[in-house]
């Protein structure tokens, strides 16, 4: 998909009719290590895949996602929240450009059952996961929709 069309097709995905493959996934963790990280210190994060349906039933607003995402972090300051947020959305992008539905998700952060996230990192973002029927299709985005100030 052209990246700007995708760009303004992209939209939250809440219903999910499959897993996603292993193929797919290994896309999606390119995107996600194609992101940037703080000084390029990317040894302070870490990518836990959840896909174990034990795990994923104690996760709360995951909308039954066969597979969940957590960026984590040694830290959680602007910086680190800034540079997780960039490899979600490299995610995201990813899933999407191969027609998989994607969501952001903070909502299930403080549910994660201990042991999870490795030790000495915080859960900062997650993205949910999974095939979809739902078809992408590019919306007009009025320009005005976040108010902007120009100075020249």
């Amino acid at each position: 998909m052209e990246t700007f069309t995708m760009i303004k097709s992209r939209r939250a995905i809440r219903q999910y009719s499959g897993q996603i493959t292993d193929e797919q996934l290994q896309q999606i963790l390119v995107a996600a290590n194609a992101g940037s990280a703080g000084m390029g210190e990317f040894e302070n994060y870490r990518l836990t895949v959840i896909q174990k349906p034990e795990i994923l039933s104690q996760l709360n607003g995951i909308y039954d996602a066969p597979t969940v995402i957590v960026v984590s972090g040694k830290s959680a300051d602007l910086m680190t929240g800034n540079s997780a947020g960039t490899m979600v959305h490299g995610m995201e992008l990813a899933a999407e450009d191969q027609g998989l539905g994607a969501n952001y998700n903070m909502a299930c952060l403080s549910s994660i059952p201990v042991g999870v996230i490795p030790d000495g990192f915080q859960p900062l973002f997650a993205i949910t996961l999974g095939q979809t029927s739902e078809k992408f299709t590019p919306r007009e985005v009025p320009l005005d929709r976040i108010k902007t100030n120009i100075v020249k």
